[in-house]
């Protein structure tokens, strides 16, 4: 019973992934739509760190990108901020209002790529949030 079970819900996940990457992009003549890789998200209260679920008062979204999509961010939200979170050489950083990106030199050959991006929203207000501090 626990087989046939775990094989159904094994079918229904991967029915739902291929589905979710199935997205129809025909009608995007300038082809401006791209898929979203490298990515996952939370939905949380307080900030991105805290394991605190979402309240019926505050409902945050963060979306957490890594890779060529979190590097296409970095590179449109520059100029680099004054200030790094580290005193490795080469690390960059870049703020504005709910995004923020990290570029870690050290991580250049690492599979995800040396740029990660946070960008936060208030589900109930849509005004963009604060995600991470460093």
């Amino acid at each position: 019973m626990k087989i046939t079970t775990w094989l159904i819900s094994g079918a229904a996940l991967t029915a739902t992934f291929s589905l979710a990457l199935a997205v129809d992009l025909s009608g995007d003549p300038y082809g401006l739509w791209k898929p979203l890789r490298g990515a996952v998200y939370k939905f949380h209260s307080g900030l991105v760190a805290d394991a605190s679920p979402p309240t019926s008062n505050e409902r945050r979204l963060t979306v957490l990108l890594d890779g060529k999509t979190a590097k296409e961010i970095f590179d449109s939200i520059g100029p680099d901020y004054p200030e790094t979170c580290s005193d490795a050489k080469g690390d960059r950083h870049r703020r504005k209002k709910g995004i923020v990106c990290f570029y870690t030199a050290e991580d250049e050959k690492d599979k995800d790529g040396p740029y990660r991006c946070w960008i936060g929203m208030d589900l109930r207000t849509g005004d963009t949030v604060g995600t991470i501090s460093c």
